[in-house]
């Protein structure tokens, strides 16, 4: 179950933090510019700060959230396995919404530690707007990927393909 929940993780994680960095987050104006100047936690002389690249901004942003999103994908596989441990239609939705759901409420906190870390600020919007705006981002594409993923593979906690075929044991069975 770990190794699909990560490789799981590693899609959902890159798409929507692509999509946050791409789509919805240059229209928030965060920082000074469009993705801004960023200065170091603590380090407020303009000849301590610089410029990120757009993609740099995306791919230190997602890799640094890429434990939550492993983290928040096999709470919701754990939460989903322990009510359904077949792999059905069912099990299949709800994984994908108990991920979307605490996906959602885990990028609150996310945010905000972005902010203090990076010392960024947002231009145009309220704080809670902005929250509320990532939050949805967030929950709306990890509810499809989770979908997709869920109807083309199954559910992650079920046992490989490879495996019901050789007629190995499945974890848990004797």
């Amino acid at each position: 179950m770990i190794k699909r929940v990560v490789a799981l993780g590693v899609v959902v994680n890159y798409v929507t933090g692509w999509v946050l960095h791409y789509v919805y987050l240059p229209d928030q104006h965060v920082a000074a510019g469009a993705v801004g100047r960023h200065e170091g936690h603590g380090s407020h002389a303009a000849a301590e700060s610089h410029e990120l690249s757009p993609l740099v901004h995306f791919l230190r942003d997602s890799t640094l959230a890429l434990p939550v999103t492993i983290a928040v994908l096999l709470v919701a596989a754990l939460a989903v396995r322990a009510v359904w441990r077949d792999d059905t239609g069912r099990a299949r939705i709800a994984f994908a919404a108990a991920a979307a759901v605490v996906a959602g409420a885990a990028s609150v906190p996310e945010v905000l530690a972005h902010g203090w870390l990076f010392d960024e600020q947002v231009a145009g919007v309220s704080l809670a707007s902005h929250l509320t705006g990532v939050a949805l981002v967030t929950v709306r594409y990890t509810f499809a990927l989770t979908l997709v993923a869920a109807v083309l593979f199954g559910v992650p906690w079920r046992a490989s393909r490879s495996t019901a075929r050789v007629g190995l044991p499945v974890h848990g069975e004797a």
